[in-house]
């Protein structure tokens, strides 16, 4: 009896033999059925790479499925392991598969495939995961920022309308460099982004790209809080006064239900504009709306070619470090909580945003500089007197009033009080504040 050779291929059924075969012309009977329609590819490099194949007819392509044996002996197919997910060059793409255990999906070509860990190897040197791979460089290349970004606050006139203050941004722009401050983040939470409206923000815009070039500073603008629409014209607007970056929060009304919705949403504004690089803004306390932030750091990589990183706004350094190490030759991410400055210094961050960068640059800079020396005593002193310096002050009201009366004090820059909703400090409270800070040293 003739010994016949098993192709080392998986089997690709046959459409006239098998009746459970996917792309069947018989109408669903079940929801298992239905489910079929999705179901994943049979092999990693099955009909994608034959088309591949320089000698490919539509022929030859019947030869080479009509190769792979339907019967005979059934091999065991390698389970999908949880180990691989570990693996340096396999974790920016590779995930679980919906489909079972005999199966992995890639995120980069957003396909499943059957498992086997030569199947993967075999999946990742194909052509067509190579061309899914190479995109993702286009942008990543343009933003070099590093250092310490400063959220501004939005200066306005001690009048009824409460008008923006745009005369004084030129010496808020001076004292900021002076303090240190090489990156400015405009119109995010600190800076009332929320109560300005999209003219208002569109002219500080202006204003501030003419400040920064003068000065040297960086600039990153944040554009969400307002209707995808105006998100959209937003980054239009920034992308043509030449920003450097934008920044997205999630929608805050029509809040994502989940990281994927978050992915879906930042596509959608990446789509309406050529390349300027976009990161979002992870701050669940003020939006929330909380996420497996590394997850979704894999999910859209690959689907957005001009997202380059994200701020992370909590005390959770274990999750901001994941995120970190996710990929950081293609993702940039911020530490931006101040309680964690010297953490984060310590941990290899070299991008901070903190919001007492604003009237205590020197003591950002201080902390972060001592950590990066090896002088871990200086860096725990100086986190200790900017941790006093922050209960001090929020003692007498909420982040951005307290924050902002605080500025007005150490800088006299004349920026004015918040805007409505927000509840300015009481005058009464000012000089308080300001003795306070007097007696330690930093007024």
């Amino acid at each position: 009896m003739e010994t016949r050779k098993v192709s080392l291929k998986y089997d690709i059924p046959d459409e006239s033999e098998d009746d459970n075969v996917i792309g069947k012309t018989e109408e669903p009977q079940t929801a298992k059925d239905l489910f079929a329609v999705f179901a994943p590819d049979s092999d990693s490099e099955s009909e994608a790479d034959i088309e591949e194949d320089k000698d490919f007819t539509p022929s030859n392509k019947k030869k080479k499925l009509a190769s792979t044996p339907t019967s005979g002996k059934k091999r065991y197919l390698q389970k999908y392991q949880a180990k691989w997910n570990d693996v340096p060059s396999f974790k920016p793409w590779l995930s679980p598969s919906v489909h079972g255990d005999i199966y992995f999906y890639c995120k980069f070509c957003k396909k499943d495939y059957k498992c086997g860990k030569s199947e993967i190897l075999k999946h990742m040197s194909s052509k067509k995961h190579k061309l899914h791979i190479q995109p993702q460089l286009k942008v990543h290349k343009k933003f070099s920022f590093r250092g310490l970004l400063c959220p501004v606050f939005t200066p306005f006139k001690r009048t009824k309308a409460m008008e923006v203050n745009y005369a004084v941004l030129a010496q808020y722009s001076s004292f900021l460099k002076a303090c240190g401050v090489k990156g400015i983040l405009l119109n995010d939470q600190i800076g009332e982004g929320m109560s300005l409206t999209v003219q208002e923000r569109k002219s500080l815009t202006e204003e501030w790209v003419q400040h920064c070039e003068k000065n040297g500073q960086f600039l990153m603008v944040q554009i969400g809080g307002v209707p995808l629409k105006e998100v959209i014209d937003l980054a239009n607007h920034c992308e043509t006064n030449k920003v450097g970056a934008v920044v997205l929060l999630p929608d805050l009304y029509n809040r994502p239900r989940n990281h994927l919705d978050l992915v879906k949403y930042v596509k959608l504004v990446a789509e309406e504009t050529k390349d300027i690089p976009i990161l979002y803004h992870h701050h669940p306390k003020y939006t929330n709306f909380d996420l497996d932030i590394t997850n979704f750091l894999l999910d859209i990589t690959g689907e957005v070619d001009s997202f380059v990183g994200l701020i992370h706004s909590t005390n959770d350094l274990q999750s901001a470090l994941s995120s970190l190490h996710v990929n950081e030759k293609h993702f940039t991410v911020f530490i931006g909580t101040d309680e964690v400055i010297l953490g984060a210094a310590a941990s290899g961050f070299s991008c901070i945003m903190a919001n007492t960068s604003n009237l205590f640059g020197k003591l950002v800079e201080t902390i972060c500089f001592s950590s990066t020396k090896g002088e871990i005593s200086t860096a725990q002193k100086t986190q200790a007197v900017l941790a006093k310096a922050l209960y001090r002050i929020f003692s007498y009201g909420d982040t951005v009033p307290a924050l902002k009366a605080a500025m007005c004090i150490v800088s006299k820059l004349p920026l004015g009080p918040t805007r409505e909703p927000l509840e300015a400090i009481w005058e009464g409270n000012l000089e308080k504040m300001k003795n306070e800070l007097h007696e330690m040293g930093l007024v």
